[in-house]
């Protein structure tokens, strides 16, 4: 029978609404995905017919290329580029400039060194970027009391806990890069003469009291009102007056004295006081001296001795006196130089002493001589003029080869009188001793 098989039954043949279904299910997931459409052919392809064994296409199968085809999605990845890492190079740290801030000129800055800083000036370093945290602080020498603070990032100050000291030389080292240390230096100014005569008379050095403003002139009670601390004795000068310590002055010594000007007076305190202290009696008022003075001033450490004055009288009898404390206390006889070897008019402070002590020389007409003598008080080392003992028959005129001499009996009393620093004044004057 046509149309069946063997069997009688009917051959398979493809629903026609199958490859609809298909299509539309395609569809279907390409509605959900970027997926191909797969195109399935009718059974009915041209060139075949129902007796031929056509290999056909399951219903439900997807062809190999659907198969192998991966699905994307619709979306596009941005790439994401990490900055790449910055680095920053630090110069080395350096100090672009150091200053005493009141004081120093560029070329000073420069240089390294300063000279003539006040006593109140504080110190300024700039660096040329801010140290870190914790940086080595700058060191200073001698040390000086005092303290470092931040003024900006990269710059450090320093305020002295007191005045710096007279005439030195300060070292600040700054510690920089690689463990170097730049070091810079400064000298202080020494104070003005001034200064040095007011704190020479509180101390008793000269026959004068100072006495500041609104003070009773008592040396004690003006020392009770300095600082005990060196470090914060003024060394600016003080408004107030001088007063000599005594009624009965020589017009000779009241000559000598002028205030706020250097003089033989001050010097010859000056030399006494670096006696006192052990220092080489110069009469120079130099770091040392002002070292120790404001160390007295601190502890109040008066002069323990006399005020002791020499007065050499060339009125004949020859005479020489010693004035002490506002009286003539001692006089004895003596010799000056003959003519041609004059001894100089004139005041000068007692310079050294020695005793035994070798004289040599030649006198005015051409003797030389090498001669011991004791107690010698040199006024005028530099032509060889002393006070001191030497044997002679008689004594009150000119008999020396400049030198002023006095009895041996009298040598050690006169040498006692006039240590060193004691002012010798060399005069025609006449004294009590030589009037009536």
């Amino acid at each position: 029978m046509l149309g069946r098989t063997r069997g009688g039954r009917r051959p398979w043949r493809r629903p026609t609404s199958v490859p609809v279904l298909i299509l539309a299910a395609a569809a279907s997931l390409s509605a959900c995905g970027s997926l191909a459409t797969v195109a399935v052919h009718n059974a009915g392809t041209a060139g075949a017919t129902d007796g031929q064994a056509q290999r056909a296409t399951p219903p439900n199968a997807v062809p190999t290329a659907a198969r192998s085809a991966k699905p994307t999605t619709a979306t596009t990845r941005t790439a994401t580029t990490k900055p790449a890492p910055t680095t920053t190079t630090l110069p080395l740290l350096s100090v672009a400039k150091f200053a005493p801030v009141d004081a120093a000129t560029e070329a000073q800055v420069l240089t390294g060194k300063a000279q003539g800083v006040a006593s109140t000036t504080p110190l300024s370093i700039t660096y040329n970027r801010a140290p870190w945290h914790g940086y080595p602080m700058p060191t200073i020498s001698p040390a000086m009391p005092g303290k470092w603070s931040q003024a900006a990032p990269n710059k450090l100050a320093f305020e002295p806990a007191g005045y710096w000291q007279p005439g030195t030389t300060y070292t600040v080292s700054v510690p920089v890069a690689a463990g170097a240390k730049t070091k810079f230096k400064f000298t202080t100014q020494l104070p003005p003469v001034l200064v040095l005569q007011q704190y020479l008379a509180m101390l008793g050095y000269l026959p004068l009291r100072f006495t500041p403003t609104g003070d009773i002139p008592n040396r004690k009670a003006v020392l009770a009102k300095e600082p005990a601390n060196p470090y914060l004795v003024p060394q600016a000068p003080l408004s107030g007056v001088f007063t000599w310590a005594y009624a009965d002055v020589p017009t000779q010594l009241w000559a000598q004295w002028h205030r706020a000007q250097p003089n033989v007076m001050t010097t010859s305190a000056v030399m006494e006081f670096e006696d006192a202290n052990g220092l080489a009696p110069d009469g120079q008022p130099g770091p040392l001296v002002w070292h120790a003075l404001l160390q007295d001033i601190a502890k109040r450490a008066t002069d323990p001795n006399p005020y002791n004055y020499v007065i050499v009288s060339e009125a004949l009898p020859e005479t020489l006196y010693v004035w002490q404390d506002g009286k003539f206390v001692y006089n004895t006889l003596t010799n000056t130089g003959v003519n041609g070897a004059n001894t100089p008019l004139g005041t000068w402070p007692v310079a050294y002493k020695q005793n035994p002590n070798l004289m040599k020389g030649c006198d005015v007409n051409g003797s030389c001589y090498r001669v011991w003598v004791n107690y010698a008080s040199y006024f005028l080392p530099t032509i060889g003029d002393a006070i001191h003992a030497y044997p002679r028959a008689s004594y009150g005129f000119p008999q020396s080869n400049g030198c002023v001499e006095v009895p041996e009996s009298q040598g050690a009393i006169v040498y006692g009188y006039d240590p060193v620093g004691t002012l010798v004044t060399v005069t025609s004057w006449k004294g009590p001793a030589q009037v009536g």
